[in-house]
């Protein structure tokens, strides 16, 4: 082979090794982003059992909701630290029903005027609110990182290298749910 076939050669090892790398440090930024959404929701794990307690107090009428946001809790605690890609939708999920009934045990609390206007209950949902906006900006990060880590997978030679690099299955994105989709019906909340 001439030192020009070589050569060529030479340049597509190394343009396929640089395609490898991009894949590989995208996968591990997918993980990376993983892991933020998974503290922000670790710190709404810690927050909520407080939040109940709190609301307990005053809301004996909503026991049903309180158990529900327990048991939600406990499940999607459970999904903490989960990388296997497959798994992740589950995960979201889980914390999307949660995240809608603590919402609604929320609005439901401004029924209660004692609750509504107790210190620990005001510094709660005002925590409770910080670590939404966290999540939210974690979720952002992720899906930003699966859509980078989607091109590089999906564009060639990517799709030739992406099972090589580890990257079986993409990962989905974040999607909110359809009741969060739907128009906002003030009247319900009046």
């Amino acid at each position: 082979m001439s030192l020009a076939g070589w050569v060529v050669v030479a340049a597509v090892v190394v343009l396929l090794y640089g395609w490898y790398v991009s894949i590989v440090k995208r996968r591990n930024r997918v993980a990376e982003a993983l892991a933020g959404i998974d503290v922000q929701l670790q710190q709404r794990h810690d927050l909520i059992p407080n939040v109940l307690a709190i609301a307990r107090r005053f809301m004996e009428h909503e026991r049903a909701l309180l158990t529900e946001i327990t048991e939600l809790r406990s499940k999607a605690h459970q999904h903490i630290g989960e990388r296997d890609f497959g798994k992740i939708a589950e995960k979201f999920e889980t914390e999307a029903r949660l995240e809608q009934q603590m919402g609604r045990l929320l609005v439901l609390s401004e029924n209660y005027p004692q609750l509504r206007s107790d210190g620990p209950m005001i510094e709660a949902q005002r925590t409770y609110t910080e670590v939404e906006t966290n999540l939210a900006a974690a979720r952002r990060f992720y899906n930003a990182s699966v859509a980078a880590l989607r091109n590089a997978a999906e564009i060639f030679p990517g799709s030739l290298l992406r099972g090589v690099a580890g990257v079986g299955t993409i990962p989905p994105s974040f999607q909110t749910t359809e009741a969060a989709r739907a128009p906002v019906d003030a009247s319900k909340h009046l």
